[in-house]
């Protein structure tokens, strides 16, 4: 089981930091995610046809578009990171 994790404004919307779920590439987890998550996040995730342009899915710290883009492969150990914009981390090293 994959871990997502949301940082910034998308944690702050969603209300929790992490939480697992099972998905075979990123382009499935999006899609379960869009059922899954509550209306305010869906906005600050998603648009008609994909992401909104400022969303960042890195997995394992990685870029998607550096790896596989959507199709990128997900084992029960990776790590999905969510956030809007660069960065996702303060000057002091915590997340945003």
């Amino acid at each position: 089981m994959a871990e997502v994790r949301f940082l910034g404004r998308i944690r702050k919307a969603a209300g929790v930091a992490s939480f697992g779920i099972d998905a075979s590439t990123v382009e499935e987890l999006l899609e379960r995610l869009r059922r899954l998550l509550r209306p305010a996040v869906q906005e600050l995730l998603f648009r008609e046809g994909g992401l909104q342009e400022d969303v960042q899915v890195q997995v394992n710290d990685e870029t998607i578009s550096s790896i596989d883009g959507l199709k990128t492969p997900l084992g029960p150990f990776d790590r999905v990171t969510l956030l809007i914009g660069g960065g996702g981390r303060s000057s002091a090293g915590e997340p945003a």
